[in-house]
């Protein structure tokens, strides 16, 4: 339990007034509001599972990294004492799954269930110009893809996910490394309308086919960019040429959160009616297992458990198995 003089985990969080700098910029009463109904989700007992390894962790922020490679990287092997190797280990072992990466932290490698690096390596050379622009990272997750950012030297960077155990993962990173320019905020994506106008770029991956009023979705993406910025798409989709959408009855790969699969000009007509234009599809592949696999650091079912063992051009419903869509697209 925190003591009056160490603020508890809701405290710390509304104290990252990140937003001050942009008073002009942001209805920031309708933010603060919108974070403090966040905040008391810290302060429930089911943070306590990544605050108090977390708490056990020592700020060494000195140290080296790297985040221009394939592997987010902080600190290096060897330097540091049992005890503290412990603690960071007990830590990172309390925020297993970890869904994307690779990281690697003091040496502990940590294999997650997403090669991230395959994917950024697919987005990279269709960025904008990011130098000194804003960006935000819709459903962040632990931050890899903000770490990758860093490289094309962004003005300031916004990775929103309500997910409390994202939060715990922003806050281990800070340990080791405070950049300015990575920020995190428990808001989801419909939260955005608070940020109307504000970023140069958005990065939606891997969300969109989770929300049940896409449409929505997108006119809510479209409203937080500046006109001529860039949204970087990825969905998990299925095959065809048609512009048409599958919607599961149920399940679809064991999930009951995929609300619909676009296909790539499905996709790209949503954008068109959502105030997008110069819509480019420059992936659209089917997925793999040697992309999204179980590891030691994703001990849960992964792609291979979710498709028909004997035809795996089908999941274990019965569907057509995904493919995963790369769009770029600009606001009007």
């Amino acid at each position: 339990m925190h003591t009056p003089s160490t603020p508890s985990m809701s405290d710390a969080y509304l104290a990252d007034r990140y937003y001050d700098p942009y008073p002009g910029e942001l209805d920031t009463e309708v933010l603060e509001q919108r974070r403090r109904e966040q905040s008391s989700l810290l302060d429930k007992p089911s943070a306590r599972v990544f605050q108090t390894p977390l708490e056990q962790v020592k700020e060494r922020r000195g140290d080296s990294f790297d985040f221009k490679g394939d592997t987010i990287r902080f600190g290096d092997a060897g330097i540091l004492n049992p005890e503290d190797q412990d603690a960071l280990t007990a830590s990172l072992k309390s925020l297993i799954p970890w869904r994307k990466g690779p990281f690697e932290y003091y040496g502990t490698e940590i294999d997650s269930e997403w090669r991230s690096h395959l994917k950024w390596d697919r987005v990279a050379p269709w960025l904008p110009d990011m130098k000194n622009k804003k960006i935000c990272d819709i459903g962040c997750n632990n931050e890899y893809y903000m770490y990758r950012m860093l490289s094309e030297d962004p003005w300031f960077i916004l990775g929103v996910d309500p997910m409390v155990r994202y939060y715990f993962h922003h806050q281990l990173n800070r340990k080791f490394h405070m950049d300015p320019r990575v920020n995190f905020d428990l808001l989801g994506v419909e939260d955005l309308d608070i940020f109307k106008g504000f970023f140069d770029v958005v990065f939606f991956m891997g969300i969109i086919y989770h929300r049940r009023n896409p449409l929505q979705t997108l006119n809510t993406i479209n409203n937080c960019m500046k006109p001529g910025g860039t949204l970087i798409l990825e969905s998990s989709g299925i095959p065809g040429d048609d512009p048409y959408c599958l919607f599961p009855e149920g399940r679809y790969m064991k999930a009951p959160g995929y609300w619909f699969l676009p296909t790539a000009s499905a996709l790209k007509n949503m954008l068109a009616r959502c105030g997008f234009h110069k819509i480019e599809i420059f992936e659209n592949f089917k997925l793999e297992n040697e992309e999204q696999r179980q590891t030691p650091w994703a001990i849960y079912e992964s792609l291979e458990h979710f498709l028909d063992p004997d035809n795996p051009d089908k999941t274990v419903e019965g569907y057509p198995a995904p493919v995963r869509i790369y769009i770029r697209a600009v606001k009007r």
